[in-house]
């Protein structure tokens, strides 16, 4: 069944997929690099241990490339999205793919991936059991037994949008992993929550009203704008 929400939401993403269609290279290097710089500066990124980065797409959307980099030379634990097929997520919003965070070992390693069809920087299929995975373990099993939580779970998660707003919505591409990994590794008493940190583009920054939040979506922390905004709730007195 289609509802009102997911009416707005699928008519949200194609207003932006148009909006970021008109941005030119030049305009989303520059843009990605005030905003790598600016999540670089903000003290949740310079006190984690484990960070988790989306790997980004070469064209239409904010860059990683930089933080990547800089976490992985400054000796803080990397892990990056890995999607894999389960048959209990068949019939899923995420059509049968869950996502898990793994780890990567190195620039070499990072250097090493090879771009998929999207052309995002992917984790080869041979290595994926050999991998940390953030939630203990290896591989696309995570332990979630109690004595791996003090090993496990992440500090920081930069993530990905189609649209953010000042109140920290998110809309995301709408198969909802990312929500969907919160909810399991982060929902009850599993894990503290990881500092969240929305990064975009200028244009993909809506009005507080545009972006519909349903029951299951999770807010963000700060989003880091390519125009070198930092927005954050404001802590009530």
């Amino acid at each position: 069944m289609v509802t009102e929400s997911h009416k707005a939401k699928r008519a949200l993403r194609q207003t932006m997929k148009t909006r970021l269609s008109n941005l030119d290279e030049q305009t989303i290097t520059k843009q990605s690099e005030t905003a790598q710089e600016l999540i670089l500066s903000l003290p949740q990124y310079e006190s984690a241990r484990r960070v988790c980065f989306y790997l980004s797409m070469p064209t239409g959307e904010a860059q990683t490339d930089l933080l990547v980099r800089n976490a992985l030379t400054a000796g803080k634990q990397v892990f990056v999205p890995y999607l894999h097929s389960t048959p209990q997520a068949e019939g899923s919003k995420g059509k049968g793919k869950v996502m898990e965070m793994l780890r990567l070992e190195s620039v070499d390693d990072y250097e090493g991936l090879v771009r998929d069809g999207w052309g995002i920087p992917s984790l080869s299929q041979g290595s994926v059991d050999g991998r940390e995975n953030a939630e203990g373990g290896r591989g696309i099993a995570p332990a979630y037994e109690d004595e791996h939580k003090s090993a496990g779970g992440l500090d920081m998660i930069v993530v990905p949008g189609v649209a953010f707003d000042a109140e920290m919505s998110r809309l995301g591409h709408g198969a909802g992993y990312y929500d969907r990994y919160l909810t399991r590794t982060c929902g009850g008493d599993m894990r503290k929550k990881p500092f969240l940190v929305g990064l975009c583009l200028a244009a993909q920054v809506v009005a507080e009203d545009q972006i519909v939040m349903s029951e299951w979506d999770w807010r963000v922390d700060a989003v880091v704008v390519g125009d070198g905004r930092l927005l954050q709730l404001q802590a009530s007195a």
